[in-house]
């Protein structure tokens, strides 16, 4: 029986998954009601997420095994000359549905989820029609005859694909003179294809030194030394907020930090809905550098250096050509980091500290299917990061555990078909006993530093109350017709691709296992970080994650341009054509950003007539302060709260936190950053109930003036509701101690420094 060509077959399923999506994706949206949130906007996630796992776990199998059949039924009949050119139609027929709703919308006509699902629901009658008709025993003589404009239909799809991703593409943000010259440089790449197809040598000592300079120009090109600038705030509303922003980001890690840099252990007595594993990560760096925003700041870009240090690395030991992965790379820093609505550093919960693990799993796996010698190191070196995230964060575990799985099983199913699930379960069985054994000295380090077990309940209050209580509606919307889209579409067609290429097990299987390791598991890590996306869906969120979606991209490309006797001439020069078009509307969006950005990086620093490194690095070390209203307070700390390793102040938590970390204390309370714990108040109030009946007579408190304000408060209504929803910038677990505090002690003024008051507690008559 004849079987349909692996490129044809694998744009086939794509079109039926994609098509499939926007079929099904309105109906969640159109049957779960959103939640209220008033006086913040509705919310769906429960829909965004339902629509996520249909794509991915439901449609892309379904695809996989109708596309198949449909595709090889055809090219074994009659019509089977004609199955590319069907195809294509199919494909632009599906691109011109999508992209005529997406202009409907800027013509001011309807173009929400209604008028998505007709569009799909008539080209799936069509496209039922047509591939039902090409799958009969008799010749279709129309259909046959578009056998020879195959390749004119096939270019017609293409633009308008991208006629779909312009539509996806705020286009006011698109510099004409970065779109010209992305142009030129596609036109002059790809007129010199030819070159583009090379080995997957080093190269010799030459190749590694232009190796390891890209390192080093990726390693400097990334960190941002000028992450904040609160001289700006008082002039600059932007700057204000988005300094607020950043703190407050900051604040959720640094405050669970800090308790562990005074003595408290996680899970004994600290805990943060981050995880276990990163904050350790913090208090160790805060060993080496004062804890701080900047310092923070300063290791989240590093970090996000070597996250993309380490996508070169695995983009290269898969084969990938040096210019091409060094052009792919040097358009991520452009495109992901460059043209970031924050600085690299500013959101550390975005970044490598979150998802960084499977790239560390990916490159291990990777580099030992690239290097046999050093196979069992490597898959040691994977299953000791296992290990490291199951005790990282849940998050992060999941995430690691989906890109060991895809790249091992890819791996595995390259070797000969005999003992595969033997095989399979061994490895399945290393990765769990290397789980158990991290948790077992996590466990065994806990008791000797605190004379307690971990207690695990103190995180998965976090995680039951994100996942299945109200915080878990508290996201942002998915916008219409956002980027995103496309890139889910691409993971998909890198999936089919992925399976159908391994199901055939051709020769280029047998030579490219290091590619096809490389394929599955930035696949996989790509689909799985686009859930965070689908959880917190803002449009910035999506650079973040997306360094996955273009190491897919150009291993494809790559793998492609080294297939010369499996993929023909016209396939490999459609595939770097399409490449270049993404890469140069990449490079238009984000041209406006890079000269600020650029001027902000390590590398520009380095520089010579600029602010040197030193100073940057100094800056971030020790940085003014981010409120004004910050000094007043140390001072007002130091000079009325002497000698004391932990000190009660009832401000803001931005504020509380900035001077504890100022001053070198903890919160005599041990709230961490009070808006985190209060997330958990319930969980949180035996605890903090403890802490408060613990004070005695002569503590003093720092109370700033939303503190004093909300006292008042509670003075003329004794009776209110401390954890109920309230306009006082103080935090509830907060405004509960406060209370029990006043009813327990008078508070007798001590002294004031400008917008803050000490009181101490005296006996009540």
């Amino acid at each position: 029986m004849a079987r349909a060509s692996f490129a044809t077959t694998v744009a086939l399923v794509t079109t039926l998954a994609v098509a499939g999506f926007a079929l099904l994706m309105p109906l969640p949206h159109l049957a779960i009601e959103p939640v209220d949130l008033k006086p913040l906007p509705e919310q769906n996630q429960s829909a965004e997420t339902l629509a996520y796992l249909l794509a991915f776990v439901a449609l892309l199998p379904l695809a996989l095994l109708a596309g198949r059949r449909i595709a090889d039924r055809i090219a074994a009949g009659p019509s089977g000359p004609a199955l590319p050119a069907l195809t294509a139609l199919l494909a632009g027929a599906l691109a011109a549905a999508l992209l005529a709703v997406r202009l409907a919308g800027g013509l001011g006509l309807d173009d929400g989820l209604a008028t998505v699902l007709t569009a799909a629901a008539l080209w799936w009658a069509g496209a039922a029609a047509l591939l039902w008709r090409a799958m009969r025993p008799r010749a279709w003589p129309p259909l046959l005859r578009l056998v020879r404009h195959a390749t004119t239909a096939w270019i017609c799809a293409g633009l308008l694909l991208f006629g779909v991703l312009l539509g996806m593409t705020d286009l006011s943000s698109v510099s004409p003179f970065g779109a010209l010259l992305g142009a030129l440089a596609a036109a002059a790449a790809f007129a010199a294809r030819g070159r583009w197809g090379g080995g997957t040598e080093a190269g010799g000592r030459r190749g590694a030194a232009l190796d390891a300079l890209a390192l080093a120009l990726l390693l400097l090109a990334v960190p941002d030394l000028v992450i904040f600038r609160p001289e700006q705030a008082p002039f600059d509303a932007a700057a204000a907020f988005e300094t607020d922003i950043f703190q407050f980001h900051h604040n959720l890690l640094l405050g669970p930090a800090n308790e562990v840099l005074h003595g408290r252990a996680l899970l004994a007595g600290a805990a943060s809905q981050y995880g276990v594993g990163n904050i350790y990560l913090l208090a160790g760096w805060f060993q080496l550098a004062p804890i701080g925003y900047g310092t923070l700041g300063l290791l989240t870009g590093v970090m996000t250096a070597l996250w993309y240090a380490a996508g070169y690395c695995v983009v290269r030991l898969g084969g990938t050509p040096r210019p091409l992965a060094i052009a792919a790379l040097a358009l991520a820093v452009i495109a992901f980091a460059y043209n970031l609505i924050y600085p690299v550093g500013a959101l550390p919960q975005s970044g490598p500290l979150r998802f960084g693990p499977p790239m560390a799993v990916l490159l291990a796996l990777v580099a030992g299917t690239r290097l046999p010698a050093h196979a069992r190191a490597a898959r040691a070196a994977a299953l000791v990061v296992v290990g490291i995230a199951s005790v990282w964060s849940l998050e992060g575990l999941a995430y690691t555990l989906i890109v060991f799985t895809a790249a091992t099983v890819a791996r595995e199913l390259l070797s000969p078909a005999p003992g595969l699930a033997r095989r399979l379960g061994r490895h399945a069985l290393a990765a769990a006993l290397a789980c158990v054994a991290t948790h077992a000295i996590f466990a065994l380090a806990t008791f000797a530093a605190v004379g307690e077990l971990p207690h695990w309940e103190e995180y998965l209050v976090f995680l039951r109350e994100f996942l299945i209580g109200g915080l878990g509606d508290l996201t942002y919307d998915v916008d219409r017709w956002t980027p995103a889209l496309a890139v889910g579409a691409a993971y998909l067609a890198s999936a089919a691709a992925l399976a159908e290429l391994l199901r055939r097990r051709g020769d280029l299987v047998r030579r490219e296992p290091a590619a096809l390791v490389a394929l599955a598991g930035s696949t996989a890590y790509g689909i799985a970080l686009l859930s965070y996306f689908v959880d917190r869906s803002q449009s910035h969120i999506l650079q973040h994650i997306a360094l996955p979606g273009l190491m897919v991209a150009v291993l494809w490309l790559g793998l492609l341009l080294r297939a010369r006797a499996e993929a023909p001439a016209a396939l490999r020069a459609g595939a770097l054509a399409s490449c270049l078009a993404v890469a140069v509307l990449l490079l238009a969006v984000a041209w406006s950003s890079i000269g600020d950005r650029f001027a902000d990086s390590a590398l520009a620093h380095a520089a010579p007539r600029t602010l040197s490194i030193r100073d940057a690095l100094d800056r971030l070390l020790d940085p003014p302060p981010l409120d004004p209203l910050i000094p007043a307070g140390e001072r007002a700390v130091r000079r009325h709260m002497p000698g004391e390793p932990e000190s009660l102040l009832m401000a803001t938590p931005d504020l509380a936190i900035e001077i504890l970390l100022r001053t070198d204390r903890v919160d005599r309370l041990h709230l961490g950053d009070a808006w985190e714990s209060s997330f958990v108040a319930e969980h949180e109030l035996p605890r903090l109930r403890a802490e408060v009946d613990a004070l005695r007579a002569g503590t003093r408190i720092l109370l700033d003036r939303h503190g004093r304000e909300y006292l008042e408060q509670l003075r003329a209504d004794p009776e209110l509701d401390t954890l109920a929803p309230s306009p006082s910038q103080l935090a509830p677990l907060q405004r509960w101690a406060l209370q029990r505090i006043d009813r327990r002690f008078a508070l007798r003024p001590v002294a004031s420094a400008g917008e803050f008051r000490v009181v101490a507690l005296d006996p009540r008559a």
